[in-house]
């Protein structure tokens, strides 16, 4: 059996008990049973037909029983718990931390009651904001490996990094959250030497239980991590069996410096500009001059190949890569989100819809088996499904842009006015964070563009976008952002003026598909011009397919 915690509620399917702190909530069988089989399936929408036939076994009951029970689950568990998913059925959308209850070998019993903890985002103390990626690497990598095991019940990384640069007030943080215990840390890197400073406190008293200072060469950085795991556990007074041992020991790479080249490229690569690529894709490409067997570092060199084939014409879409990838593993769901943004990108949407399905069921806590599976939504005009994805992606990594600015798109696109200009305010907030570190930050910047057009400052959109043409002149991505702004803005000519100069230099297959998706033009459809564009993109990519 296994206990499932989604924000406050913990759903406990072997003693069939809901309980929100503690407190046990009224809940009928049915709708027990409906809401145990819709956490195991989150992964995926559910029609009607399945939840009537996994409720109500050899039994016809009318469709309504179900909408009684969703409506039962909404006033317990909040209108947002279970999404409707129209002409499709319903799926369980909030954050699930699931936890396994094993039993423990005779001789290896564990303490009945299990510590809940979270990992703060560990500090960088290295004077070099670029040094971000290096100290929010370790926290994620603490995070994974605590969560790997049974007797810890782990906050999620997506709720822990909500806490980066903020102060903390532990204990009262603790009793907010009903944590047990709080873990804390610097990490400071200078040349090939790293030094972390970690702590576990006790979430009632706000007192160090355990700390530590690690001097180490960056050659011992895996080392250094399964030390910091393992102390943590020994002062939680948990005992690992040999699995988990096992589970906290594996890592994606034997090579410390190839995994720090793939750190520095994941950060860029979530940032869709033509330079962000670029340099995403030269860091992979060293991480696996290093070790050719690094199949993550495949996984996102495919992500950014194929982000430059749709930007800049490139002749390498990264399908070889995502082969390579899955080659070396079969089940990495990054592998599989990358084939399927691939295949997206070359117009195989079927294709892609099934490896994106299999990526969700072995990672649903992946930024980019989220991310892209969302952007595969939107290009088929699933926006109910974008949503999904695209808010899952923002809430899993506080660096985010892309999915916060997308999912403006969803929400116009269903009428949500409100929720548009909601987006549009929180990915204003996070390009400024990043502006904050980083002024020259091109994906920041054209951001901020798109977000001030939505919000209807029209002085400072043009501002921001005189800002990004000086930071990175000539990139199609950029421009083709900017004549979305002015669209919405209704500059229409200095719109189509930057459509013309962009849409030549964009790949024709891609672009055709979300031009026609890309609700910041709708200002221009009626007009001759922008039709004409429309039909010359459309004409290139028949003849590329062909």
């Amino acid at each position: 059996m296994s206990s499932f915690r989604f924000g406050d509620f913990l759903l406990a399917t072997g003693e069939r008990k809901l309980t929100r702190h503690g407190i046990e909530l009224p809940l009928g069988a049915r709708a027990f049973d409906m809401l145990s089989f819709m956490v195991a399936n989150r992964h995926r929408v559910l029609t009607k037909a399945e939840i009537l036939d996994a409720i109500w076994p050899d039994v016809s009951v009318e469709e309504s029983n179900l909408t009684v029970h969703v409506s039962a689950l909404r006033k317990v568990l909040g209108s947002k718990a279970l999404a409707t998913i129209p002409g499709r059925g319903y799926q369980f959308v909030l954050p699930v931390e699931e936890h396994a209850l094993v039993p423990a070998p005779e001789g290896d019993r564990r303490q009945t009651a299990s510590p809940k903890v979270l990992v703060l985002p560990f500090t960088n103390t290295s004077n070099d904001p670029d040094q971000d990626y290096f100290s929010d690497g370790i926290t994620e990598d603490v995070i994974t490996d605590l969560s790997k095991v049974a007797a810890l019940s782990v906050v999620a990384r997506s709720t822990a990094f909500t806490f980066k640069d903020r102060a903390v007030d532990v204990a009262q943080t603790a009793r907010d959250m009903s944590l047990t215990h709080v873990v804390e840390g610097s990490v400071r890197k200078s040349g090939s030497r790293i030094r972390i400073n970690a702590q576990l406190v006790d979430g009632a008293t706000g007192h160090p239980i355990w700390a530590e200072r690690f001097d180490r060469d960056l050659t011992d950085i895996f080392d250094l991590q399964d030390q910091i795991t393992e102390a943590i556990v020994a002062a939680l007074k948990v005992r690992l069996v040999p699995a988990e041992r096992v589970a906290i020991q594996s890592r994606p790479t034997d090579n410390p410096e190839a995994y720090e080249l793939y750190l520095q490229a994941r950060y860029h690569h979530t940032r869709l500009d033509r330079r962000n690529f670029e340099i995403a894709a030269r860091l992979a490409q060293q991480a696996l001059d290093i070790d050719p067997d690094f199949g993550l570092a495949w996984a996102l060199l495919a992500i950014s190949r194929t982000g430059l084939y749709g930007l800049s014409g490139s002749t390498e879409h990264g399908l070889q890569a995502a082969e390579r990838a899955l080659a070396l593993n079969p089940d990495l769901a990054e592998a599989l989100a990358a084939k399927a943004f691939v295949l997206a990108g070359l117009g195989r949407f079927d294709e892609a819809f099934e490896l994106h399905e299999r990526s969700l069921q072995l990672d649903p806590n992946s930024y980019d088996v989220r991310f892209l599976y969302g952007r595969t939504c939107f290009q088929t005009g699933r926006h109910e499904e974008a949503i999904l994805h695209w808010e899952r992606a923002t809430e899993l990594s506080e660096a985010d842009l892309a999915a916060t600015s997308h999912v403006a798109m969803c929400y116009r696109a269903t009428g949500r006015h409100e929720k548009v200009l909601d987006t549009a305010r929180r990915t204003l907030i996070r390009a400024e964070r990043v502006l904050s570190e980083n002024a020259s930050d091109s994906y920041a910047l054209i951001s901020g563009v798109n977000a001030l057009a939505k919000l209807g400052e029209t002085e400072r959109t043009k501002q921001w976008a005189v800002r990004v043409k000086a930071v990175d002149p000539g990139d199609p991505s950029i421009d083709y952002n900017i004549a979305c702004a002015m669209a919405l803005l209704g500059e229409t000519e200095a719109a189509l003026d930057t459509l013309e100069a962009c849409l030549p230099r964009v790949d024709p297959v891609t672009f055709s598909v979300w031009v026609g998706r890309d609700n910041d033009l709708d200002t221009l459809r009626d007009l001759p011009r922008f039709q004409r564009l429309v039909r010359d993109l459309d004409a290139r990519a028949a003849a590329a397919r062909a």
